[in-house]
């Protein structure tokens, strides 16, 4: 963080600066976040422990937040990495949006999974 602050100082105007200012600020509150998750594999009380990140009226819980943070974190460390190699703002955010656009797909794929094997349809795996 502060690197990114002084890169910020000596350059106000580059964004990848400002952008690694958040990422260092983001590492901060993951830490904090990742101290404080519980020791057992179900501690924050969803009960389910396959879909812990996506129980609905459970709000923040400390597992969902820090899977939050880390989500911001590879985003903003991916837009901090490209832009240090010189590639172009246009190309910085597609790298910062791939985790999130995986994440969502595989969330999607998940759902469809399991409501197949709700209904007891196969699920394409057979031999």
């Amino acid at each position: 963080m502060v690197f990114a602050v002084l890169a910020l100082l000596r350059d106000p105007s580059d964004d990848a600066a400002w952008v690694a200012v958040v990422l260092g600020g983001l590492f901060v509150a993951w830490g904090i976040t990742f101290d404080r998750l519980p020791d057992d594999d179900d501690g924050d009380g969803d009960g389910d422990h396959h879909d812990h990140d996506h129980s609905h009226g459970q709000g923040w819980t400390p597992r969902r937040l820090n899977t939050a943070l880390s989500t911001g974190l590879a985003m903003t460390g991916a837009y901090v990495v490209i832009r240090a190699l010189g590639r172009p703002v246009d190309t910085a955010l597609v790298g910062a949006l791939a985790w999130p656009a995986w994440r969502l797909v595989n969330w999607f794929l998940d759902g469809v999974i399991r409501r197949r094997g709700a209904r007891g349809e196969a699920d394409g795996a057979t031999d």
